[in-house]
């Protein structure tokens, strides 16, 4: 299986029946099958310019990986850097769950991918970089769409583009019923349902829609069948995992986090409303501490002017 580089086309899957073994959004299966087929590389290609697949006259990945390779190898990168009719780089990603930094990160590699200027070249003959991401989540809650493209806009007039040599596409499979006429006509929502696939019954029915691409459900069959591959993909969704289940505790820790400083807040609050009402108690002990003072001092004058009265009476008798 390491030197797999073509994935023979065979229809032994069509007798599988029940929920798949593998998800074809496991960025290890995800690449080693658009690596082994070229021919459904161009055809996504196609699929995301909205042009005829005879148009791709070539699609170089130009960071392949060692099919069956440990996937936790450091050089092991689950996005695919693909030169496209020679001359157009593209970075295709797949992203299956929302990931802390996600829009930031994608950002960054649009970057990188543009950065590939070289001395002597021409500013105005560069050819752009486009990043295009799959993903099964919304990006943007406020903003659902199945497929968005962005570019440096004005903020006047966000129609009015400043550059195109910079995109960044993304794809949404849970929302394939916002597709627009020509995600359906060049075959984007075919290829969603294919990523998002669940069962063997869900590639039967696609396969029946799309004669013309039978080798599209015929690869992944072939190179889950190896056990190899399917340990590498089984490493892939295991540290995709646990890096999910360490985000949720770190949200977990920071939501903690933040009630513990409320509760700090709320407690500081009552010490300082204690201390103004001890302050209150005080100052009312002192004057009642002082009120005594005069009347006891009232009471002996009184003892005394009557005294002094009694003894007037009895001389004055």
């Amino acid at each position: 299986m390491n030197n797999l580089t073509v994935v023979p086309f065979k229809n032994d899957w069509k007798e599988k029946e029940g929920a798949l073994g593998f998800k074809m959004r496991n960025d290890y299966l995800f690449r080693a099958f658009l690596q082994c087929d070229n021919e459904s590389l161009k055809a996504l290609i196609a699929s995301l310019l909205y042009v005829d697949v005879s148009e791709i006259t070539s699609a170089e990945i130009t960071n392949p990986i060692i099919l069956g390779a440990s996937a936790d190898d450091k050089e092991i990168r689950m996005d695919i850097h693909v030169i496209l009719n020679k001359q157009h780089p593209i970075n295709i990603e797949m992203q299956t769950y929302n990931r802390a930094g996600w829009k930031e990160r994608s950002v960054l590699y649009a970057c990188r991918g543009y950065d590939s200027q070289k001395h002597g070249d021409s500013y105005e003959e560069h050819p752009g970089f486009r990043q295009v991401t799959f993903c099964d989540y919304t990006l943007f809650a406020e903003h659902p769409a199945f497929c968005s493209t962005y570019m440096l806009t004005s903020t006047d007039d966000p129609h009015y583009i400043y550059s195109d040599k910079i995109s960044l596409t993304n794809i949404d499979m849970t929302r394939i019923d916002l597709a627009s006429e020509n995600d359906i006509r060049f075959g984007l929502v075919n290829w969603a349902k294919l990523f998002m696939a669940e069962t063997w019954e869900d590639f039967k029915m696609l396969e029946e829609e799309n004669k013309t691409t039978k080798e599209d459900y015929s690869s992944p069959w072939r190179m889950t069948d190896e056990e190899i591959m399917l340990e590498r993909m089984r490493n892939i969704e295991e540290g995709k995992q646990m890096w999910a289940s360490m985000e949720k505790k770190l949200e977990e820790y920071k939501k903690e986090a933040e009630e513990n400083k409320r509760i700090i807040c709320e407690l500081e609050e009552h010490k300082k409303q204690i201390d103004e009402e001890r302050k209150r108690i005080d100052e009312i002990y002192k004057i009642s501490r002082e009120l005594e003072e005069y009347e006891k001092r009232g009471k002996e004058d009184k003892e005394k002017i009557r005294e002094l009265k009694e003894r007037v009476a009895a001389l004055e008798k």
